[in-house]
C-alpha cells in the first residue's frame, strides 16, 4: 500500500463502524452535523512512540472538547490487549488489528527508510527517555501513522499520512485544523 493517503481535503470521509476498546460502537456517521472528528492512526500499543502520542493526546484532549470535537485513535493491537487501558483515555481507543480502517483511509506502510529515518529514531529516543518502553510488537511492523480531521459536514479537512514511523502530528497541530 502506498505511503500517501488517496483521500484529500474536501473529499467526503468514508464512513465506517467499529467497536472501540471498551466495546462501544464508534461510527463516523454518528457525528455528522454534530461534531468534528479527529482520526489518529498509530502503530500498536507496545510502540514507545505511540505510547507517547497517546499520552500527549490525553493531556491535550480538553482542547478537542472545547472546540466541539471528538477523537478516535486507532492501534493495530487486539482488543484484549488495549481493553484495560481504554478507560485511561478520554477519547475512543480503537483496536484495528486487521488494519481495516487503516486501509479505508489509505494509511499504508513504509519501508526500512521510514523505520530508520532520523525523525523515527529521535521520536523513539524521546519516548524512551520519557519512560515509554518497547512492548509487544503487533500488527504491521512497517505501519505508518496518519492524521485526519473530518468536519461536521462529513468532508475531510485534513488528510495526512506520515512519511516515517515518528511522523504523527502533535495534538496542537491537529487542533489547528478544528
Amino acid at each position: 500500500m502506498a505511503a500517501n493517503s488517496f483521500l484529500k481535503k474536501g473529499d467526503i470521509a468514508p464512513d465506517f463502524s467499529i467497536e472501540d476498546a471498551s466495546g462501544a460502537t464508534f461510527s463516523l456517521s454518528a457525528y455528522k452535523d454534530k461534531k468534528t472528528v479527529a482520526l489518529v492512526f498509530l502503530r500498536y500499543a507496545g510502540c514507545p512512540i505511540c505510547q507517547l502520542a497517546l499520552q500527549d493526546l490525553k493531556k491535550a484532549y480538553a482542547g478537542f472538547e472545547a472546540k466541539g470535537a471528538v477523537a478516535a485513535v486507532f492501534v493495530q493491537s487486539p482488543r484484549e490487549r488495549v481493553a484495560e487501558a481504554a478507560s485511561e483515555f478520554p477519547f475512543h481507543l480503537i483496536p484495528d488489528p486487521e488494519g481495516e480502517i487503516y486501509g479505508i483511509y489509505g494509511v499504508g506502510s513504509g519501508g526500512l527508510d521510514a523505520l530508520l529515518a532520523p525523525k523515527t529514531i529521535a521520536a523513539g529516543i524521546k519516548a524512551t527517555l520519557k519512560g515509554h518502553m518497547q512492548g509487544k510488537m503487533e500488527g504491521n511492523a512497517w505501519q505508518l501513522p496518519g492524521d485526519f480531521v473530518v468536519g461536521r459536514d462529513g468532508r475531510i479537512i485534513l488528510a495526512r499520512v506520515g512519511k516515517n514511523m515518528g511522523d504523527n502530528l502533535l495534538p496542537e497541530q491537529i487542533l489547528s485544523y478544528i
